[in-house]
């Protein structure tokens, strides 16, 4: 049980580091080109910023996924990488389908995963949301 405890704990450590970096690197970006942002057509600028913000965020999910899916394969939990796969991304995405499932012995990760998976979508809404009020904010030169 610890073990299961410890192995979850770090791969959704990695999967959050992963992700906040990659809010980090947006923020970044968007820091650049804000003067970009502030002259005008500011709808099809706006709409550059979504597709940007709407692409990290899918990055931030298949990182998720994929860390997961690599965790499984390499502790032997799924005798195929595409199984490891499909589960991550049923329980990272909380649908809980259960046509996979884990052995009784690994049953913590499934749930872990899961955990992870919710704490991930939360920052992906949070990192959507406040990327857009400030682009917004941006282009009608408010200060934040």
């Amino acid at each position: 049980m610890l073990e299961q405890l410890f192995m979850g704990s770090l791969v959704t450590l990695v999967s959050l580091t992963g992700g906040s970096m990659l809010w980090w690197a947006l923020n970044e970006v968007l820091l650049r080109i804000e003067p970009w942002l502030r002259r005008p057509p500011h709808p099809i600028k706006f709409f550059g910023v979504l597709l940007l913000v709407v692409l990290a965020t899918m990055s931030i999910m298949t990182f998720g996924v994929w860390l997961w899916a690599i965790t499984f394969r390499v502790i032997g939990v799924f005798s195929t990488f595409e199984e490891a796969v499909y589960y991550s991304l049923v329980a990272y995405t909380t649908l809980g389908f259960g046509d996979d499932l884990v052995p009784q012995s690994q049953r913590l990760l499934g749930g872990m995963t899961g955990a992870n998976g919710f704490l991930m979508f939360g920052l992906m809404t949070a990192m959507i949301t406040d990327t857009l009020r400030h682009t917004r904010r941006v282009q009608r030169n408010l200060r934040d």
